[in-house]
């Protein structure tokens, strides 16, 4: 995945304000997760929330709230008028994606990264929320996307995908930061981020300079059953994908 595939595609579909400050909200978090700063991350997550809102608006009406004026309060009310909108438009952009959006803007503004606690909720909250935030990137683009089905579906796996500090992704490959991690290791964590890859794209991101080497492991992952290695592709197992979880999980 690069910001720019997601960026073109939504780009389609709404205004490019819009669009650059929800990735920009986005990536801050993702950024804000891994340093675990609670508080900095909320305020990304009530940023995104906020152009989320500015985008139902503009699907449902061609218009929205400018960004420089502030929104009304997130109620049930503005939930029961986008519920009860014409129902032409989809029940996702009525429905589904304003209530995720509501859950998220209450557990961000009524927990632990606004208010203290004697136990403190901010790693479990701060989870649900990157897991919620990644559930509306990736629906919005899944629904006005008109790449393949194929490029569709890896960019929503990407976006989906669980978040490691051992992978780094640069925006054009993905990098293992742990370099003392074997490359048979490396090369699992990297199909788990972004499965199917090819034999070329892996030696690539490992920086593996010799290709017969790098065929030999890949060989030998096919062999363990780790991975399918055929046509140059490699997909990873469900033996693979358990240890690439224990290898990101460490």
């Amino acid at each position: 995945m690069t910001r720019s595939d997601i960026q073109n595609v939504l780009a389609t579909a709404y205004p490019s304000e819009l669009v650059d400050s929800m990735l920009a909200s986005y990536e801050n978090a993702l950024a804000e997760y891994k340093k675990e700063h609670w508080q900095y991350f909320g305020n990304e997550i009530g940023q995104f929330v906020e152009v989320a809102r500015r985008m139902i608006e503009y699907q449902l009406d061609n218009r929205y709230t400018p960004l420089a004026d502030k929104l009304a309060n997130f109620n049930e009310r503005i939930l029961t008028a986008w519920e009860n909108y014409d129902s032409k438009f989809s029940e996702v952009y009525r429905i589904v994606i304003p209530r995720c959006l509501y859950s998220m803007y209450c557990l961000r503004n009524k927990r632990g990264m606004i208010h203290k606690s004697h136990i403190d909720p901010n790693r479990m909250d701060a989870s649900v929320l990157l897991s919620n935030t990644k559930w509306v990137l990736a629906e919005i683009f899944r629904q006005i996307s008109t790449m393949s089905f194929e490029e569709t579906e890896e960019i929503v796996n990407s976006i989906m995908c669980k978040e490691s500090s051992i992978v780094w992704d640069t925006g054009n490959c993905l990098r293992i930061l742990d370099t003392k991690m074997s490359c048979k290791n490396k090369v699992l964590c990297l199909l788990y981020m972004k499965d199917g890859q090819s034999d070329t794209d892996l030696q690539k991101s490992i920086e593996y300079k010799n290709t017969t080497e790098f065929k030999h492991v890949l060989r030998l992952l096919h062999k363990e059953k780790f991975i399918e290695y055929a046509d140059s592709k490699c997909i990873i197992s469900p033996k693979g994908l358990t240890e690439a979880e224990n290898l990101l999980t460490k």
